[in-house]
């Protein structure tokens, strides 16, 4: 099976860890390449053992993603807001604002 040559990247921000392949940062040899701080450290053959080893790399390193903060939002808060911005787009684009090209008139010049 001849390889299409396309182009992947995985990466972990936080650790500038990264999987490559067809970029130009690596070779075009059709491997995934496991970079860490700019150097190549290590190249697979199949995507699935350089996805094992950067897990590896991440959990040996112990980061951690941070949870994003959520808001709670009350129900009722986000219902009043929906409606006012509906208000505001109706008298700003509503009916009246509309060009009343041959509505009503004598229609003559």
């Amino acid at each position: 099976m001849l390889d299409t040559g396309s182009t992947y990247r995985h990466y972990m921000p936080g650790l500038d860890l990264f999987i490559e392949r067809y970029t130009s940062r690596v070779p075009s040899d059709g491997k995934f390449h496991l970079i860490y701080k700019g150097n190549i450290i290590d190249s697979f053959r199949s995507q699935k053992q350089a996805e094992e080893k950067f897990y590896q790399l991440v959990k040996e390193r112990g980061y951690k993603t941070e949870t994003p903060k959520t808001k709670r939002v009350d129900p009722s808060e986000d219902a009043v807001e929906r409606y006012f911005q509906s208000k505001a787009i109706f008298w700003t684009e509503g009916p009246i604002r509309r060009d009343k090209k041959g509505k009503g008139g004598r229609g003559g010049v």
